[in-house]
């Protein structure tokens, strides 16, 4: 399974710098662990409308693609750069972000001798599981048969994609998600903080929940608003922070629960901000939580593993999870935080008040949350696991 250092690392995915997504995000991290460790490494991804204002240009190792039907034709216009590769080098692994990205192309695989490692970050995986459409699904099946090595972001990717596709037999590696440390930390100094919140128009002794996420159903933002009534009645100003750009329907929703339970001063939307800002909210917030759950409209979703989770860990922030999808494998209930059923309302009001009432227990959680972040999800981790993958 490992590859030689003589090996060539084609990394394909439909995202890439300056965009700030995950798969971004993952792909810079393949390319640049891999590089660093002397392996020839290269990115083949779309040049899209923001590559184009921001001026991006393709380099030696990062290949901006133009094509205007990419959804449909991604495969035929990396062809040229990939057939280059596969006739020059020895030893080449195609390292796909998703199974879309193998389309058509894992035909070349008997052709050219090269392996094929795939990964999996959520809905590429979880939409199919409803509704089921026989070709697509038949087509999936299809293209895991070729795959030498399956990476996806959690465990309960892999039993979903197990559970769908039966020519998916190759090995699994649990990826997982790396944490920029250096930039998500901690703020120990009180003043800097107050002066913070005041920043996003948040009192400084207000006790503060944050979810970030995008705005859609499977985030289970009604959850924590739907409590907020009751924990009102114990801590008057808690406030409850979105940040999350504002889509429709979802954020009819949101606002329509607000207005009927009377929470307009307690619930606050912000704009999606940028990953090298977001620390500076997580670190002025009392807890994170995110009470994602599972939705089966238009398509079944189901959270993969969110980067956020121990993004918010690293600052030290006690992190509330639902028992959804990749959720509680980032965290450690009643050490790093709790995890509480999808859907009990009894559990989540118990839990955000265990965190509230007992400051010392908090910032105990909040320190074992970002030495578990160290530990399995830090760039070094991931180093780890990827020269494991190499």
């Amino acid at each position: 399974m490992h590859a030689s250092k003589g090996a060539t690392f084609i990394i394909l995915c439909s995202e890439y710098r300056p965009f700030m997504g995950g798969i971004a995000l993952w792909a810079e991290n393949l390319l640049k662990t891999l590089s660093d460790n002397d392996f020839e490494a290269v990115v083949l991804t779309h040049l899209n409308r923001s590559h184009k204002k921001k001026g991006v240009h393709s380099t030696q190792q990062i290949h901006y693609i133009p094509g205007h039907n990419w959804k449909k034709f991604h495969w035929l216009y990396r062809l040229p750069l990939l057939l280059k590769y596969m006739l020059s080098r020895k030893e080449l692994v195609l390292v796909a972000a998703t199974w879309n990205d193998l389309e058509v192309i894992h035909y070349l695989k008997k052709l050219f001798k090269f392996r094929i490692y795939c990964a999996s970050h959520g809905t590429d995986v979880t939409k199919h599981v409803f509704p089921r459409r026989p070709k697509i699904i038949n087509k999936i099946n299809n293209i895991y048969a070729s795959v030498d090595l399956f990476m996806p972001v959690s465990s309960s990717l892999d039993k979903i994609a197990r559970s769908m596709y039966p020519k998916l037999q190759c090995p699994t590696l649990v990826l997982g998600c790396n944490v920029m440390t250096d930039i998500f930390k901690p703020e120990m100094d009180p003043g800097k903080k107050s002066v913070l919140r005041q920043e996003i128009g948040i009192d400084p002794d207000r006790p503060l929940l944050v979810t970030v996420g995008r705005m859609m159903a499977v985030k289970g933002f009604r959850h924590v608003i739907m409590a907020l009534p009751e924990l009102k009645q114990r801590y008057p100003g808690i406030t409850y922070l979105i940040v999350a750009n504002s889509a429709e329907p979802e954020r009819l929703l949101i606002d329509n629960v607000v207005r009927e339970l009377h929470l307009e001063d307690n619930v606050v939307i912000l704009p999606k901000v940028d990953n090298a800002k977001l620390p500076n909210i997580l670190q002025v917030a009392d807890l994170f939580i995110l009470t994602s759950e599972p939705i089966y409209c238009p398509f079944y979703q189901e959270e993969g593993l969110p980067r956020v989770i121990p993004e918010a860990s690293a600052c030290e922030l006690p992190v509330i999870v639902s028992t959804t999808g990749g959720l509680p494998e980032a965290v450690v209930d009643g050490k790093t935080g709790f995890i509480v059923p999808n859907g009990d309302q009894l559990a989540l009001k118990q839990s955000i008040q265990a965190i509230l009432d007992n400051k010392e227990k908090a910032k105990e959680m909040g320190r074992n949350g970002r030495q578990l972040v160290l530990e399995r999800f830090s760039d070094t981790a991931m180093t780890t696991r990827i020269l494991e993958m190499a």
